[in-house]
Formats: C-alpha cells, structure tokens, sequence
C-alpha cells in the first residue's frame, strides 16, 4: 500500500448522515494482521421506502473482499463469499456473472468506497478500471456486476460508473468523509 495506507492495524467507529434524504449509517471497522472486519447499520427512507440494512464484510490483509453478508428488514439474509481471486459463491454455487470481481459495492453505504481504495493504493493521477460485485437493496436485493472507475486526485478520489461520478474526499485510512450529495461523516 502506498499514500499513508501503510498500516494494517485499524479500529474505528463511524458514524455517516445522508445528505438528501433521511438517514444514517454506524459502522465497527477493524483491519489488523489477519484481515478486515465491517459491521455495518444503515436506517434511510430511499424513495419513500423505509430501510433497515445490516451488512458485514470480511477481507483478507490486503482488503481483497472474501464474504458479504446483508440483512434487509423483511428479507431472508443473503451472503456471498469469495475467493480473493475474483471468484464468487452463493448458497454453494459459483456465481459466474461476478468472474473476476474482487471488490463489493453496496449501494446505500459510502464505506464499500473504502474497499478498491485500500486495496489498490493509487498515486495521484493514476487510475483503475475495476469489475464490482454490486448490490442494489432498493427495492429488494438485486446482486450483479458494476464496472467502475476510480482516479486518484489531489483531494481524494473520483469514483465513475457509467454516467455517474462524484468527486469523493478521504480521511488518513481512505475512509469518505464527504460523499457530494450523498452522505457525510459525523466528526
């Protein structure tokens, strides 16, 4: 890792508020020796829905995504798993539409933003392209591939996938702080 990103031993507890509409996110985030643990609570009213949100993430060391787990209120859980390679189970059965995805994005929360930006380390200027297992939880769950990509800027990272973009800015361990429009972190 490169850009401050450096140390692997990280525990903080993080609060977002939605920017445009109502709600909330609390995240318990631990990254040491052995991997990367989020626990994650988001409460939003997304086009006149109410949602309840539980998600967990576990990524190995290097934050390459190794099992999602999400919780919708009203729904059986579901959770996929992975093999830091950019293969995908769910229920046991290989998922071939997310070949070679090594990252996750959940659609209501700004900390899956965290994941490609720990894990690539990007100088300013440079760029990735990246395939992204995508989960969209409004309104139900819908799992499939995304492509994205992100650039390293002078003041954190701009993120695009397909016509949307957002210029993201970034505390000392990648985590968004201001996601225009969206969310913002709690200081």
């Amino acid at each position: 890792m490169i850009d401050g990103y450096q140390d692997r031993r990280l525990h903080r507890r993080v609060m977002w508020r939605a920017v445009e509409w109502p709600g909330s996110e609390d995240l318990d985030l631990t990254a040491d020796s052995t991997g990367v643990v989020a626990d994650g609570l988001v409460i939003a009213v997304v086009d006149d829905q109410a949602v309840r949100m539980a998600y967990r993430i576990e990524c190995d060391p290097d934050w390459r995504t190794r099992s999602v787990r999400i919780e919708l209120h009203g729904e059986p859980p579901r959770q996929l798993t992975a093999d830091g390679n950019g293969t995908w189970f769910e229920d046991g059965r290989e998922r071939a539409d997310l070949a070679g995805c090594i990252d996750v994005d959940i659609a209501l929360t700004p900390f899956t933003n965290t994941l490609p930006i720990r894990r690539l380390g990007l100088a300013a200027g440079e760029s990735a392209d990246l395939g992204i297992v995508y989960l969209l939880p409004v309104p139900k769950l819908d799992i499939s591939r995304a492509e994205q990509r992100y650039t390293r800027t002078d003041a954190g990272y701009r993120y695009a996938s397909g016509t949307f973009h957002a210029d993201l800015t970034v505390d000392s361990h990648g985590l968004v702080t201001e996601y225009p429009g969206l969310w913002t972190m709690v200081r």
